[in-house]
């Protein structure tokens, strides 16, 4: 069974595809502190429901990356460890991957980099 959840607000947007135990959370959008919020309760709904056994996080229409959106990815992560699911963040983009290599968060994470275009 498959289905869909989207979330929108101005420049932001989260996309979640679930099928059977697997979801895939597209993010859109600027990560900041008006809609880290958003993307927390996103992220850690599915990572709560016992269901979900992997979540993977779409980041290749992310837009501004910052402090704030790395706090949510560091909180879903440890959710996702103390549930037993598994959180992979794929198509990094590089500004994202380079945030999280500078404050030393890159090998926390499961990371599939954004292919070169």
């Amino acid at each position: 069974m498959t289905s869909m959840t989207v979330h929108r607000e101005d420049d932001f947007a989260t996309t979640v595809l679930r099928h059977g135990d697997r979801a895939v959370v597209y993010v859109s959008g600027d990560v900041d502190l008006s809609t880290e919020d958003h993307l927390r309760q996103a992220l850690l709904s599915l990572i709560g429901e016992q269901r979900v056994r992997q979540v993977v996080v779409d980041l290749r229409e992310i837009g501004f990356f910052g402090s704030d959106g790395l706090r949510v990815l560091a909180q879903a992560q440890l959710a996702s460890e103390l549930e037993g699911v598994t959180l992979t963040l794929a198509a990094v983009p590089p500004n994202v991957l380079r945030i999280m290599e500078i404050t030393g968060m890159a090998g926390s994470f499961r990371i599939r980099k954004l292919a070169p275009t």
